[in-house]
């Protein structure tokens, strides 16, 4: 794909060289000259596409920098209002159909989701829930992203009071979902009828939003 990143600081600068080595042809834009010079910071990777420094905000701008022949835009300056504004010039000027932008103020993040339907990623939310889990390292862990939301699944084990009963029985916890049973085997049964009866060496599978 032909892919326009917008905002080369750390984490635009790791986005592109993951996207390079993907084979993807990547063009960049920065307000900052400086920050471009990531770009030779690279190791063992040096970058191949076209870089501009120049105002994001600004549709001529956007222009020059190829946004008119892009398959996607990644927007990832350190400044939320200014990716809100790139992603809907992105979307609504040039008709990008694919755009993901960074959003590190959740309550922001879930506002321009809701009201815009753009993919989003929210740093703040997902280094919340990286800590969290590694808080709780004792137990088994992933995340699923669909659309613009990733959630989290975790495991814990039965409490001892819900021994021999049904899944369907336990109540998850507010804001969390009870998704299934890890059984000592590795299977998994979904809270779904008929209900498994829960083991004390079982581990309940809860989900919850994580962005």
């Amino acid at each position: 794909m032909n892919i326009l990143v917008v905002g080369c600081g750390r984490a635009g600068a790791q986005l592109i060289l993951l996207l390079e080595q993907l084979g993807h042809d990547v063009s960049v834009l920065d307000a900052n000259p400086a920050e471009l010079e990531r770009l030779n910071e690279f190791e063992d990777h040096d970058f191949s596409g076209e870089a501009m420094a120049g105002i994001p905000i600004d549709v001529d701008t956007l222009r020059h920098a190829g946004i008119e022949t892009c398959d996607a835009v990644a927007i990832a300056t350190n400044d939320d209002s200014v990716n809100i504004m790139v992603a809907q010039i992105a979307s609504e000027v040039f008709g990008v159909q694919r755009v993901v932008a960074r959003i590190t103020d959740p309550v922001l993040k879930d506002f321009f989701v809701e009201h815009y339907g753009f993919k989003t990623v929210c740093p703040t939310n997902l280094s919340a829930q990286s800590m969290l889990l590694g808080i709780l390292e004792d137990q088994e862990s992933c995340a699923l992203t669909i659309g613009s939301t990733t959630s989290a699944f975790f495991t814990v084990p039965v409490p001892e009071y819900h021994v021999g009963r049904p899944l369907t029985r336990v109540k998850a916890p507010e804001g969390e979902l009870l998704f299934g049973v890890l059984h000592q085997n590795g299977s998994v049964e979904l809270a779904t009828n008929p209900s498994p009866v829960l083991k004390s060496s079982d581990q309940l599978i809860y989900c919850r939003i994580a962005d």
